[in-house]
């Protein structure tokens, strides 16, 4: 299972441990992109978001697609092609939100249908999403054991965590404790079964079909 890693203070600690994990699957910003500080700047801070990732592109592999943006909005503000070797989450907080998942696969891009772990930001049950969804899915915002047992036992490709499921901020900032509660939580991520591999989704099967608007 892949497991990102956002922007803020775990993202630093982790990478200052990642060559000792040695994972290709864990992935801290700005690799894992979800840089939620430019999209709350203003009403449009999508576009800041999309200029800021087209600066680093040749870094980001997965990125959270911008909430409620429709694909017609982004190419408004950027050339989409561009963006063509990144996978993107798209945040479903309602389920007629699956047609931007849609578009997004329509131009080739490689996507996860991202759900919402806080009910605060969904009008559905897990049930409907899994029902409904298609292709791989991910888990946003785990902050907890039992929402890493959920993703785990529903076969999620790929999760982001919080600095909540990691434990104390003692632990955060110690590289031998981190060190371990990662690889313990990647251990038991990835035991028994068949596991989403970052390779899958970052191979260029095709280019990005992008239409003139």
């Amino acid at each position: 299972m892949i497991v990102g890693v956002g922007y803020g203070p775990l993202a630093y600690h982790i990478r200052r441990i990642s060559l000792s994990l040695n994972n290709l699957e864990l992935l801290p910003y700005p690799l894992f992109y979800d840089n939620k500080k430019l999209l709350l700047t203003t009403a449009n801070g999508y576009i800041y978001y999309f200029k800021e990732l087209v600066r680093l592109r040749n870094v980001v592999k997965i990125a959270l697609w911008p909430d409620n943006i429709s694909l017609g909005k982004a190419y408004k503000v950027v050339n989409i092609s561009l963006l063509g070797d990144i996978a993107f989450i798209v945040p479903v907080h309602s389920l007629d939100q699956l047609e931007i998942v849609e578009e997004l696969k329509a131009i080739n891009f490689r996507v996860f249908t991202g759900y919402a772990s806080d009910k605060r930001y969904r009008n559905y049950e897990l049930r409907e999403f899994l029902r409904e969804s298609k292709g791989p899915l991910w888990y946003l915002g785990v902050s907890t054991k039992r929402e890493l047992l959920e993703a785990k036992r529903h076969c999620f490709s790929g999760l982001d965590i919080t600095g909540y499921v990691v434990g104390t901020n003692e632990i955060r900032k110690n590289p031998e404790k981190l060190n371990r509660v990662i690889k313990e939580m990647l251990t038991y991520l990835n035991a028994q079964g068949r596991q989403t591999r970052i390779t899958e989704f970052l191979s260029v099967n095709s280019p990005v079909n992008v239409v003139t608007r």
